[in-house]
């Protein structure tokens, strides 16, 4: 029926368009009515509303077929204009209803737990979104806020919402770098004895801190510059491989050994074992028996007289731990080190 009523508004059967309406030039106007115009336009009509058209528009076909004429002409025009006012409402009427619908949301309140910078409560709201949620709450957030779900979040029963607060602040601190530790052997020491050659040095750096806190609690920490004041200093331990049999009678390089454990035993450096080293090579090279004829001192450390060293043992005139237990003891007690014993014998030529 449209595509008929298409042709037939199309055609010069009547001499004009159906859809612009009025009399012609040599036809008298009709009593009480009036001309019907019209601006030319398609007219798509949904498949389900076809039907109405068809029945307004199907008697007055029958009309036109069997008187044609202006009355006939007018028919169908207000048939048109009358069937296009129906769909116009009743497709505003479809419209209008969808709108309503869509914009009558489900007000029943739902429970909602929010927590404003580490304050937490459950709340009963009617707002759709996150947004509306903490508007009815007088929230006003500020750039440095987070907001945990997003803010156009639709609202669900039970739903969590977090506002937590960014802080960025920096901070300086000083701090230490450890220092490594080198383990050397060395066969002039006695196996099993240690003896530090080069103490170790922690470094020390002044580092510049930005640090993020959440609601006053850090959670990262970012380095932005470091001033290195010192760095840090391995340390060098020297183990000693030396074996040395139980006997008293040593060779000057085993007695040497022997004495160098027993420093770094007492907590003296290596420097006072070096002041050791040249003291008593200068009093007896190292030896055991080393003996004095004109002042009857003994031994390795020149005991006056030999005698006095039976305090560390009744082995004092063979054994070489024995002397060099007797000598170390006799320095810490009158010098305090080596290093002060030696600068008495370089100055005095004893000690």
């Amino acid at each position: 029926m449209v595509n008929l009523l298409s042709r037939f508004a199309r055609s010069d059967h009547w001499g004009r368009s159906l859809m612009k309406v009025a009399p012609g030039a040599d036809e008298p106007r009709m009593a009480g009515r009036r001309a019907a115009h019209r601006r030319r336009r398609d007219l798509r009509v949904p498949a389900a509303q076809a039907g109405v058209l068809a029945l307004l528009v199907a008697g007055t076909v029958g009309i036109i077929q069997h008187a044609p004429g202006p009355e006939s002409t007018l028919a169908v025009a207000e048939a048109v204009e009358l069937s296009d006012d129906l769909l116009t409402a009743r497709d505003s009427r479809a419209v209008s209803r969808g709108t309503e619908r869509a914009a009558a949301p489900d007000a029943a309140p739902r429970a909602v737990d929010v927590s404003l910078h580490g304050e937490r409560r459950e709340v009963e709201t009617t707002g759709q979104t996150v947004s509306d949620v903490l508007a009815e709450l007088d929230v006003v957030l500020t750039e440095d806020d987070v907001v945990s779900p997003a803010l156009t979040t639709i609202v669900t029963s039970d739903l969590e919402i977090t506002v937590s607060g960014i802080e960025t602040t920096t901070e300086t601190v000083t701090e230490t770098t450890p220092f490594e530790t080198t383990k050397t052997k060395d066969d002039t020491l006695l196996k099993g004895t240690t003896v530090v050659e080069t103490e170790g040095r922690e470094g020390v750096a002044t580092i510049t801190y930005l640090v993020r806190s959440v609601d006053g609690v850090e959670v990262e920490r970012t380095p932005v510059t470091e001033v290195v004041e010192s760095e840090p200093r391995d340390e060098v331990v020297r183990v000693g491989t030396l074996k040395v049999s139980g006997s008293g009678a040593l060779s000057p390089s085993q007695a040497k050994a022997v004495a160098r454990s027993m420093v770094a035993e007492r907590g003296w450096s290596s420097d006072q074992y070096t002041c050791l080293e040249k003291l008593w090579t200068k009093e007896s090279n190292w030896r055991v028996t080393a003996d004095n004829p004109s002042s009857s001192a003994y031994g390795i450390p020149q005991a006056l007289p030999g005698s006095k060293m039976a305090s560390a043992g009744a082995d004092w005139r063979t054994n070489a731990r024995t002397q060099i237990r007797w000598g170390l003891g006799y320095i810490d007690g009158r010098y305090g080190t080596p290093c002060n014993a030696w600068s008495h014998s370089v100055a005095r030529g004893w000690y």
